[in-house]
């Protein structure tokens, strides 16, 4: 309850949250991941190859709404954001790239603080979980690698989106399997692959779990999950869920300031809520008139 600290380093519009999702989950997931942690941030796209009045879709063409076209979608959509803001001044580029699902909550500030540590400007890749795969060479042949877990989240500095950008088309399209093929899907995988081919390493942080924190705890125990005082990122959250997630770390935020007596940081919090709450009835209206 005590002793908040406000990262010194990164604001959330230093971020780019990308959230990779698909038709059939626009009204479910992508909606609710919209209606919570997401609508306090600035920059953030969804990726799908279908646009919808409803959500902001950077539209992926030529990929697909099923799972084996994740990894086209989300190469393709690292693409083309970072493109875009090559035509922009570098002061005002997003120096972090945060890759998620929309089955995922995010602790944004929790995030910042992780990111405090780190240089924007020198190539990062981060994630909470390592794993053993497949990596295809440029003819065909395979060999195993270590690869970052994209169920907890995956984080590139502006520098490693940078280094990997002129490879993007090219190694998903010439290198990595086609949607027939079983690895097609596995784009946590394929950008592991690329990433460590360049020559770039990983930094593995804890915070990025894997699960819901009921079953974080049923996988690791309750000491060990509630080690964990600030955590980032939980995976396979389902609409309700996140809703109360993030109804509970909205309250345990103003709780920590309050106790602190921090009032300018919770007058500008308050401020945030009430502004992103009429914001969101706003759409939701314009939205319905366009429906009927």
């Amino acid at each position: 309850m005590s002793g908040w600290k406000k990262a010194k380093r990164y604001g959330e519009n230093d971020i780019a949250f990308i959230i990779y999702t698909a038709f059939p989950f626009y009204l479910t997931r992508a909606k609710a991941v919209r209606l919570t942690w997401i609508s306090r941030v600035t920059n953030y796209y969804f990726l799908s190859s279908v646009p919808d009045p409803s959500l902001p879709i950077t539209v992926t063409n030529n990929t697909g709404e099923d799972y084996q076209s994740n990894t086209k979608k989300i190469f393709y959509g690292l693409e083309l954001i970072y493109k875009a803001q090559l035509s922009i001044p570098a002061s005002s580029r997003h120096k972090w790239y945060f890759l998620v699902g929309c089955d995922t909550y995010v602790n944004v500030p929790h995030l910042l603080k992780r990111l405090d540590a780190y240089d924007f400007q020198i190539p990062h890749f981060i994630g909470g979980s390592v794993g053993t795969q497949i990596c295809f060479h440029r003819n065909g042949t395979t060999y195993k690698s270590l690869f970052v877990g994209g169920n907890t989240a995956h984080v590139y500095s502006a520098a490693l989106v940078h280094a990997i950008y002129p490879h993007l088309f090219q190694y998903v399209n010439s290198i990595w399997p086609q949607p027939n093929h079983t690895s097609s899907g596995q784009s946590d995988v394929a950008l592991s692959c690329l990433i460590f081919h360049l020559g770039f390493n990983m930094t593995i942080v804890p915070g990025f779990w894997r699960n819901t924190p009921d079953k974080t705890i049923q996988e690791f125990g309750l000491t060990e999950a509630l080690s964990e005082k600030e955590p980032s990122s939980y995976h396979y959250v389902k609409p309700e869920q996140m809703i109360d997630l993030d109804e509970f770390y909205v309250y345990q935020y103003v709780d920590r300031l309050i106790n602190d007596r921090n009032w300018n940081e919770l007058k500008h919090f308050i401020r945030l809520f009430i502004g992103t709450h009429y914001k969101i009835l706003r759409k939701n209206y314009r939205e319905r008139l366009e429906i009927n």
